[in-house]
Parts: structure tokens; sequence; C-alpha cells
């Protein structure tokens, strides 16, 4: 193919012009660390994508986004210089990251955490300080994508700001107030869905932030994609958030239905990857339309 023949000439030329000066000797050992996590990173988000969970979609978006970003203002990145104190800085990073990375596999925040400490320290001694100023959201984007494990972050910030179990609390509540509207016997025992036949926990996994998380990040693709306004950008994060609490009880309530009454490998299917796939891809076709219309209907009263 051509374009792969133009991939490997490329990379081909920048290596010998990497290994040419001591700067590029430099960046060439900090990309070797990142050699080095990529198998555990990856091998992670194949883990939590075969167990139903979306972190790895969410991670490729900010990746594709950041990236098409930077592509975008290539121009602008060829203009960057470092200056000697960043450029110094910067390899004492991409040095402290390369020495300590071996030492710290022991766990995937500390290769993350190196691996990220590279990343900076390859970014400042390559065009300076002012690379985070100019390419913010991508600096941002591509942070957070450094640990895979966005659930837990999430998870830490969302449990020191509420009481213990409230949103598991809240969706079994709703959950059961549906299912009576449609005629099921059901009860709330706090994060519990309780049938004369069985019950189900609400757990973490289940209450819909991991998934109101994603949505809203989405949400935030969209309005830079379509080039929206900042209040614009933050109604479609709004509305995304409230898509997926509200889509999440729907759920919850299949998922209970088939551990109750359909069997164990009913739940499984609903309960783990392609359950969880189909309906991420059903829920992302319904928020992607509506955003659409939204668009459409702002860009015809803009027009009148």
């Amino acid at each position: 193919m051509k374009w792969q023949q133009q991939l490997k000439s490329a990379i081909s030329v920048w290596l010998h012009r990497g290994i040419a000066t001591t700067h590029g000797r430099i960046v060439l050992c900090g990309l070797l660390v990142g050699l080095g996590y990529f198998p555990t990173w990856f091998s992670y988000l194949m883990q939590r994508a075969l167990k139903g969970g979306a972190s790895w979609f969410l991670i490729a978006g900010m990746l594709s986004l950041a990236l098409a970003e930077i592509w975008a203002k290539r121009q602008h990145l060829h203009k960057l210089t470092a200056s000697d104190e960043d450029r110094l800085l910067g390899h004492i990073l991409i040095l402290s990251g390369v020495i300590l990375f071996p030492f710290c596999r022991f766990a995937l925040w500390s290769q993350a955490l190196t691996w990220l400490i590279v990343l900076i320290g390859i970014a400042c001694s390559s065009w300076g300080i002012g690379f985070f100023h100019r390419f913010k959201l991508p600096s941002i984007f591509i942070s957070l994508t450094v640990y895979p494990r966005l659930g837990l972050i999430s998870r830490t910030a969302w449990e020191f700001i509420t009481p213990p179990n409230f949103l598991e609390n809240t969706m079994a509540w709703m959950s059961v107030s549906v299912m009576r509207l449609v005629g099921w016997v059901a009860e709330a025992d706090g994060r519990f869905i309780v049938f004369p036949e069985g019950m189900v926990e609400v757990g973490w996994g289940c209450n819909g932030l991991d998934m109101a998380i994603m949505m809203a990040i989405a949400g935030l693709f969209m309005g830079l994609i379509y080039k929206q306004t900042k209040t614009q950008i933050v109604n479609l994060v709004a509305i995304a958030i409230a898509l997926a609490l509200i889509a999440n009880i729907p759920r919850l309530i299949l998922v209970t239905v088939a551990h109750v009454y359909w069997g164990q490998e009913w739940f499984k299917f609903w309960h783990g990857f392609w359950g969880g796939q189909i309906f991420v891809s059903i829920l992302f076709t319904i928020y992607y339309y509506a955003v659409m219309e939204l668009i459409k209907r702002r860009r015809t009263k803009s027009m009148l």
C-alpha cells in the first residue's frame, strides 16, 4: 500500500533525525517508556470492554479530538520553539521518567504517572511551556487518557461530594417506580431492587454515572466539532448527562428482569460486553440525532 510506504518512510526519516541530536535521543528514550506502558494500558481497556465498559470509546474519542486539533493547528506548532530553560526542564522530566519507570511497574497508576511525566517533558523540551497554553484542550484530553481507569477517578470525586450510595439508591427507587407502573411487584430496599422471586443490587457500575460522564464528553466533542458557542456546548453537555441517567433506568429494569426471570445466561448477556455495547450504541444514536436536530434548528433560526 502506498500510504504504508509513505508512513514507513516518514518514520525512518524522523528516527534518523532524532538520533542525530542529543534532544532527539532523549525524546526517543522517553518514547520507550510509552512503548513499555502501552501493553498494560491497552490490555486494561480491552478487559473493561469485554466486561461491557465503554471507557475505551471515551478514551478513543478524546485522543482523536486532541490529535485532530493538533494536526489542524500544525502550522502554529511548527512556530513554537523551546527556550534553553524549557528544554533543560523537559530533559530532566524525560530522564526522570526513564529512570523511574523500571521501578514503577508494580501498579497501573504508577506507570501512568511516569508516562505522563515523560509526555510533559517531551512537549516542554520540544515546543516550550507555550505549548500547553496554545493547545489547552489537547493537553487536557491527552492527560486524561494516560490513566485508563477513568471510572475510578470519577468514583472518588463523586463519593467525596455525595452521601454513601446516593445515586445507587436513587436509581433503585426510580426503577422500582417505573416497574410498578407496568404492573410488576417490586420494592426498593436501599440500593437493592427486590422481587418476590429474588433481588438485584444496583452496584457502582450500574448507577449510570460513568455513562453520564462519557455522554457529557461526547456532547463536548460534538459541540467543538460543530463549532457551537460556549453556552450551546454547556447545553449539549447537560442534555447528554440527563439522557444518560434517564436511559439507565430501562437498562436497570432489563438487567433486573433478566436476572430474576430469564436466567443467568440472559443476565450475563445484558450485563456483559454485548449488552453494554448494544445499550451504548442505542444511546449514542438517539443523542446524535437529537443534537443534530437542535443544531439544524439553531442554524435555521440564525438565518431568519
